[in-house]
C-alpha cells in the first residue's frame, strides 16, 4: 500500500512542478510573458492552471499525511527504499569477526589481563 502511494506522491509531484512551471508570472517564467493580472494588481485570475495548482497542491499534501501515517504504523523506522533487514542480517553476520568474550579476562588494579591458558 505505501509503495503504490509512494509512487502516486510521485507523480503528484512531478504533475505539480510541470503545472507551477508553465503558468504566466510577473517574472516571466516558462509561461512567456506577463499579464495585467497578477500579483501586483490584486486581481485574482481563475485560470485552469491556477485551479489545478490548487488541486495538485492539496493531493500532495494528502499523500504525504498519508505516507507519514502509515510509516508510524507500521512501526518501522527505515525508509521504504531499504530492502528488508533479513537478507542484510545474514550477509552482515558472516563479514563480521568474531569478538573474544571478556569475562575470562581477570580484572586486577583496572588493567584487564588475559587469562593463563
Amino acid at each position: 500500500m505505501s509503495n503504490v502511494l509512494l509512487i502516486s506522491h510521485l507523480i503528484v509531484t512531478l504533475f505539480l512542478i510541470l503545472v507551477v512551471l508553465f503558468q504566466r508570472s510577473e517574472g516571466g517564467g516558462l509561461g512567456m510573458g506577463s499579464d495585467n493580472q497578477g500579483f501586483g494588481t490584486g486581481t485574482k485570475s481563475a485560470n485552469p492552471l491556477s485551479k489545478l495548482t490548487w488541486i495538485l497542491t492539496a493531493l500532495f499534501f494528502l499523500l504525504a499525511i498519508l505516507l507519514t501515517i502509515i510509516s508510524i504504523n507500521s512501526g518501522s523506522n527505515k525508509s521504504v527504499f531499504e530492502e528488508s533487514e533479513g537478507a542484510e542480517d545474514s550477509n552482515k553476520k558472516e563479514l563480521m569477526p568474531e569478538l573474544p568474550d571478556l569475562k575470562k579476562f581477570k580484572g586486577t588494579d583496572g588493567v584487564l589481563t588475559p587469562p593463563m591458558e
